[in-house]
């Protein structure tokens, strides 16, 4: 199959499965269109190896709008025109604009990648992170392992809603806090119980390429990955950035499985090492995750670690892996949406 074809086959499925699953109709309309298209097929082939081509291609476009470049498509981002979509195929504006523009959107495909920040994937960790206090009883030193900007580190000073059928089951958090996330509770399972406060010791971030949302251009590139429908996710960005400013955490910049043997070993005896990623081990080499896994069982050989992980198929799963004496066990908590938005608690593990 050549190159054109993969290209092709692949935004039609993000067509298809991925921005239907992500509530994205005008992603879907944009990505059937491109799929069928070969001079942007040919302008989405610029993107590094391991990046999904859509996402590139979108994110290039919608970065140039946020950035001030004029063109009526604009009208179909809601961020930058400030209203509604119209009820218009945005597909021939946006091919336009992908021509008119060619130069600047195949640079930025060729040297940006995608770092989304998702601060709603936090509704996912907080309830394992409870779990993982509960049972060590000692604070927790977290490692975010592609971390992007950090937010996620910052998941205790944030509120959070956990509604059923649209109704309020579970509030978590302090009442003043900057940033409120959302989650609907879907199947017969109940959350674990949520401890009233979560101590952390530490919050450390790697990252081969460290977002510092200090910088404007950074983080218009951040907004630039969400999707055009997803309005809520710029406020909380925006929201997150701002605690952030008053809540620093440590971000490293560098290959997470050469920097987390020694990140591990410096954590006191007194804390419970919590390593954790949210979508982001699709972009390791399986070499690399492999390594990773590796070391996470080697160093639980002189004491346990945990591992939390919202990765995999669609839905995605929330894994916890405790490793112990040099072999982890991994058990599936949950299924959940990749950007937060639900969460199915596996039954069993409430019985």
């Amino acid at each position: 199959m050549s190159n054109f074809q993969d290209l092709s086959a692949r935004f039609h499925l993000f067509a298809r499965v991925e921005a239907p699953d992500l509530a994205s109709p005008m992603y879907a309309e944009l990505a059937y269109g491109v799929s069928l298209d070969e001079e942007l097929l040919a302008l989405a082939a610029h993107k590094q190896r391991g990046q999904p081509a859509p996402n590139m291609l979108f994110a290039a476009v919608q970065y140039l709008l946020l950035n001030g470049v004029e063109h009526s498509l604009a009208l179909h981002y809601p961020e930058v025109s400030g209203e509604e979509r119209p009820f218009e195929p945005a597909f021939p504006e946006f091919r336009a604009f992908c021509l008119e523009h060619r130069e600047q959107i195949a640079r930025l495909i060729a040297n940006r990648s995608t770092q989304t920040q998702v601060v709603r994937r936090c509704t996912c960790l907080l309830p394992v992170f409870s779990l993982i206090y509960r049972e060590s009883t000692a604070p927790l030193a977290l490692i975010d392992i592609g971390a992007s900007g950090g937010l996620n580190l910052n998941f205790d000073r944030y509120a959070y809603i956990y509604r059923r059928a649209g109704s309020e089951v579970i509030r978590w958090g302090q009442n003043q806090a900057c940033v409120t996330l959302d989650a609907e509770l879907r199947g017969p399972g109940k959350l674990p119980l949520l401890e009233e406060s979560i101590p952390i010791a530490s919050r450390d971030g790697i990252d081969l390429n460290p977002i510092d949302l200090s910088n404007p251009d950074q983080l218009l590139w951040l907004r630039a990955l969400i999707w055009p429908e997803h309005r809520e996710r710029h406020r909380q960005l925006i929201e997150a950035r701002a605690e952030l400013d008053a809540s620093p955490v440590r971000l490293i910049r560098g290959d997470a499985t050469e920097l987390l043997p020694d990140l591990l070993k410096e954590i006191p005896e007194d804390m419970t090492p919590v390593v954790y990623s949210t979508v982001a081990l699709y972009q390791f080499p399986r070499a690399s995750r492999r390594c990773l896994l590796e070391g996470l069982a080697a160093y639980s050989r002189e004491r346990p670690v945990w591992q939390v992980a919202l990765e995999g198929d669609q839905p995605p799963g929330i894994t916890l892996t405790r490793y112990r004496n040099g072999s982890g066990k991994s058990e599936l908590l949950a299924r959940a949406s990749p950007h937060g938005w639900w969460i199915e608690w596996q039954k069993q593990l409430t019985e």
